[in-house]
Formats: C-alpha cells, structure tokens, sequence
C-alpha cells in the first residue's frame, strides 16, 4: 500500500518532470523563433527538392544549389580562388593518405578566431566527386565559416576495421588543429565541430568517449549533429530514421535511402565518382572511389553485430548526460525517415539529456523545405535556413 507521503512525493516528482519538459520546449521554441526570421528556400529550389523526395540525391541537388556559388571552384586554375581568403590544402594530420583537412582562413580579421571543423558525410570526401556540379561541395561551408569570422578545417574521413577508428581519426584531426591552428589565426580554445550524415557516427563516438580524447580534453566548445544517428541505447529511437548509412555499412534511416537519384536531371547514381579532381589516384583525398566509412557504427567489424551487452557498452549516451559541450540537433524536412517532425533520433537523443536538466538540452532545428544534401548545399547561398540559426547559436556559445 502507498503510503500518503508516498504518494505526494509521487505527485511532486511528476510535477518537476512536467516542469522540465516545459522548459525544454521553451528553450526550443525560443531558438526555434530566433532561426525563422531568415532567408528560406528559394520557391523554384524547393518545387525540385519536393519532387527529388525524401532520399538522397548529391547530382540532382548539386545542380540547383551549384548557380548559387561563385564561378571558380577547386576545379579552377585562378589564383586566388576565392579572393581574400588563404587555402592550405591536403594538410596531414596523420599516417593515412586520408588523415588531411582543409584550412580557410580570411586574409583579414582578429588574430585569434573561433574555428569551425567540418566532418563530411557520404564516403567522408572533403570535396563532393560524385558529378562536377559537386566539386562546389564542402568548400561552401569553409568560405561561409571565413565571411562570419572563423577558421575553416575541412576533415577528409576514413574509417577502419574497428567500430572506434573513425572516432579516433576525429581525435587526431582535432588535436591536431589543437596545436596548429594558431598559424592560420584560429583559437584552439574556442572551436566548434560539425557533422552531417555518416560524419555522425564517427564524431558522435568521440564525443561520448572520452577516453578517445587528448591530453586537452575534448577539445570543442559545441557540436552540430546534422541529419545522423549513432549508438545511444538503451534509448532506441522509434524508426531510426534519418542517416544514410556508410556505403556497405547498413544500418539507417530506411531501405531505400537512394531511391532514384539521379534520374530527375539526368545526373549521376549515388557514389559515382565522376568528379574526381585530375592527378588523384585512389585512396587520394580528390580521388577516384576508395569507399570510406565512419566505423561499423554499434555493431562490430565489418557490420557484424556483437552481442547486447557489449553494444549497451559503447553507447555514447551516459558520457553525453555529462558533457558541458553544448549539443545542436538538426535534420531536413525531406531526410529520409522523417515525417513532418524532428528526426525520431534527434527527439529521442534530446528528450533523452534534457531528463538530465533544462541545462543540458540540445539547441533543435527543424530544416523547413530542405533535404538531405540541401541542408549542406545551401551553406553560403542565399539560403540561410540552416547556416541562419547555426551561425545564431554558435555565437550564443560561451
């Protein structure tokens, strides 16, 4: 029997859990209100990424963000290729012919900037080779994070045989920005790190271990998981949905992530490498197809599936209840997977921390109009309904 005490304890636990949730939503519709005075998708752009539908299409939607950037892209032989900022390509960060980013850096502006990391999704290319049209991508999100006052490091990924070495590979990349990015005028304590796609499953491994970071720490002040999933059991989000998985991984946000992309205008299937940059061999940042991944996600090398226990182990979610490294969740109306709503990962993830208090609820996006590889494509267009509330939030960061 409840005893009368019992039961307003009771009572009063599901008054603060209803407090709490309260909160959360405001939180959210306050950051949600400071991102919808912006510019949206352009009408024409979002009639063709509503007929695209929800899949992932890189060539078709390559071609309609492509008129939107400048004319040169890595492709070209100007000098400078983008005026007033400074490149530094294919800099190793490590053994692997992979382990290199891009550094951008505006010729003017404070001695010390925030920077800003890029963790590519699909087969982990820093630049988009699946047509030429995508040779414009990722180069997009480093000239944008260049215009608002930070350094730019785009990672090249690779992934491994082990269900952590993509993890360790963000590891090395960041700590060696740690100890570098002060020759390109970033502040290596005050930098933020973003994944879209297959890039979560890698980054959202490190950031819930850490044991995988260096002798600094963590490293980030923030982290934006942008239309991805990784391991954070026992939640279990209903469906999944939202991540196309690493090619041959499995795994993700639906059986048919790919569809028909390509046919709509006539471009290239899926992991087409008609883009390769001239003079790359494979295995060569820029090069033909040599499939990266970011790890075998919760399972074990190879894809295989490990045992529950062990997958409950590698969970990143009791590490995240803990970390002062503040959390941006965003996905695409058109991801995969999604219905109308958040993604059933990123509401689960975020239901999940904000148990732990108002304080360590994930900042939400909900892209209005955007796809899967819009929501990257747009980057340093007109279309700021993702960079608008992104650029808002980072500055928020203390």
């Amino acid at each position: 029997m409840i005893s009368e005490q019992e039961g307003i304890n009771t009572m009063n636990m599901e008054k603060m859990n209803f407090l709490l949730r309260a909160l959360c939503a405001v939180a959210l519709i306050a950051f949600m209100g400071a991102g919808t005075v912006r510019a949206q998708v352009p009408a024409d752009i979002e009639t063709q990424l509503q007929k695209i539908g929800h899949i992932v299409d890189p060539s078709c939607t390559a071609k309609l963000y492509r008129p939107l950037m400048p004319v040169n892209d890595i492709t070209s032989n100007v000098t400078p290729l983008y005026p007033g900022i400074t490149i530094a390509r294919d800099v190793s960060f490590g053994p692997n012919p992979k382990d290199a980013v891009d550094v951008f850096s505006a010729e003017k502006g404070p001695a010390s900037r925030p920077v800003l990391m890029y963790v590519p999704g699909g087969a982990g290319n820093k630049i988009e080779l699946q047509s030429k049209e995508d040779n414009a991508f990722y180069d997009n999100i480093m000239r944008w994070a260049t215009k608002n006052g930070m350094v730019g490091v785009n990672m090249q990924r690779h992934g491994g045989g082990s269900w952590d070495d993509g993890a360790k590979d963000v590891s090395a990349m960041i700590q060696w920005v740690e100890a570098n990015i002060s020759k390109y005028h970033g502040n290596p304590d005050r930098m933020f790190i973003w994944a879209q796609s297959a890039g979560n499953g890698p980054l959202g491994i490190y950031i819930g271990h850490p044991e995988l970071y260096g002798p600094k720490g963590v490293g980030v002040k923030g982290v934006i998981f942008m239309s991805g999933q990784f391991n954070i059991l026992p939640a279990q989000p209903a469906g999944m949905g939202g991540t196309p998985p690493a090619p041959g991984q499995g795994g993700g946000g639906g059986n048919n992530l790919f569809g028909n992309a390509g046919t709509l205008c006539g471009g290239s299937v899926p992991n087409a490498t008609d883009g390769a940059l001239p003079g790359k061999g494979p295995g060569e940042p820029g090069g033909p197809a040599q499939a990266a991944t970011g790890g075998p996600g919760p399972g074990g090398p190879g894809g295989q599936r490990v045992d529950a226990a062990t997958q409950l182990a590698r969970s990143s979610l009791p590490a995240l209840k803990e970390t002062k490294v503040a959390l941006f969740l965003a996905s695409a109306e058109l991801d995969p997977g999604v219905n109308g709503a958040m993604s059933p990962f990123n509401q689960t993830l975020h239901d999940e921390l904000c148990k732990v208090g108002p304080e360590h609820c994930p900042a939400m996006l909900f892209e209005k109009g955007e796809s899967h590889m819009s929501e990257v494509f747009s980057i340093d267009t007109d279309d700021k309904t993702v960079s608008g509330p992104i650029l808002v939030w980072i500055k928020k960061i203390k």
